[in-house]
């Protein structure tokens, strides 16, 4: 299983859909981590939809837009992005978890959910 990561070699919509498409389906799934996926610049419904038969394992972790925003116009590293509070508690963020938690019923998702803090909330 492959977990994309801000700060990684595979983070964005685009950098998925390529690893995906260059590997085997029986041997290649993926994490899909919320937080990293709405920072990477992409939604994590239409990812759980796009991907629904690749995702082997999910991670719930919220990620705050303001904070996104300002560390991509400000060219923050991943560390200081993530001090800033960018991966902020669960339901403080922009992650829609009540519809991910419906798309996840929809596709019949009978995995692991991890639930991410990494920071503690202030």
């Amino acid at each position: 299983v492959f977990h994309h990561h801000c700060a990684g070699y595979v983070e964005t919509p685009s950098e998925i859909d390529k690893l995906l498409s260059l590997t085997d389906p029986s041997l290649v799934g993926l994490v899909l981590d919320m937080g990293h996926y709405l920072f990477g610049g992409g939604d994590p419904l239409l990812a759980l939809k796009k991907h629904k038969d690749r995702i082997w394992h999910i991670h719930f972790k919220d990620c705050h837009p303001e904070i996104a925003k300002k560390s991509r116009d400000e060219s923050w590293d991943y560390f200081k992005s993530v001090a800033g509070g960018v991966f902020c508690e669960l339901g403080k963020g922009s992650v829609d978890f009540g519809a991910i938690v419906k798309g996840l019923h929809s596709n019949k998702y009978s995995g692991w959910i991890v639930v991410e803090q990494d920071v503690l909330p202030p």
